[in-house]
């Protein structure tokens, strides 16, 4: 007697488009944008500003290159369009002892439809730390929290930049994350006051990481996804 188990194949119809563009990630690329975001020493939001080599400053001022580079090399019909969005912060009593100028580093592909007013966001954060949050000197690499999230957005803007999409993609690299999230709230405040219509966002933070002490799994091939189980206008919460 035996017995035998029958399963249905499954077949995954792959959209063609979102296929290629998978295709054309590039592990050179990835490496070389942490490498040079790690060579600025300390990208630390309370960091140097002026410094053309080092700092929170120099880093972003570098990351707004590339996003303009893209930008050249985009068969999007120049529909990318990049800049540093800047705000004032006085000092909090808390992790910000000085006024410094915040900046988060904005790349803005426009939808093709005109009647489409839909925003997709993809994020990491820019900035980083040591033990001591206030250190705005002393070196910190940062490769995995978060320059292997920033790296993962800026290919994301090199790949999607040369395509065009109904609606309107976001790419941003923001600040003051360790901070308290300032460079995001200052992000959602935008976003908020002009009304904008967003219909997703994807934060990448720490993409790198082969930490296995929440699920004691090890596995530096696949990424782990982070989402609510039910949208706020399900559940009213």
């Amino acid at each position: 007697m035996y017995c035998c188990s029958s399963f249905a194949q499954t077949s995954i119809q792959r959209d063609p488009q979102i296929e290629k563009m998978v295709n054309e990630v590039s592990k050179d690329s990835l490496q070389s944008y942490i490498k040079k975001l790690v060579s600025f020493g300390t990208r630390n939001t309370l960091s140097t500003q002026s410094d053309p080599k080092r700092g929170i400053g120099a880093a972003r001022n570098w990351v707004l290159n590339r996003f303009n580079e893209f930008a050249k090399e985009s068969a999007a019909g120049g529909r990318l369009t990049a800049f540093i969005d800047t705000v004032t912060l006085a000092p909090d009593g808390r992790r910000i002892n000085r006024p410094i100028l915040l900046g988060n580093v904005v790349a803005r592909l426009k939808g093709a439809d005109a009647n489409d007013n839909r925003i997709f966001i993809i994020s990491g954060h820019l900035d980083n730390m040591r033990s001591n949050v206030m250190d705005s000197v002393g070196d910190a690499p940062g490769a995995n929290d978060d320059v292997s999230g920033v790296s993962a957005v800026m290919e994301c803007a090199r790949i999607m930049s040369k395509h065009a999409f109904p609606a309107t993609v976001i790419f941003v690299a923001v600040s003051g994350e360790e901070q308290g999230l300032l460079g995001a709230n200052f992000m959602a405040e935008k976003a908020k006051q002009e009304k904008w219509n967003i219909e997703a966002v994807l934060n990448n933070d720490i993409m790198g990481s082969n930490n296995s002490s929440e699920t004691n799994i090890i596995n530096n091939t696949k990424i782990r996804v982070f989402s609510e189980a039910f949208s706020v206008n399900d559940t009213h919460y």
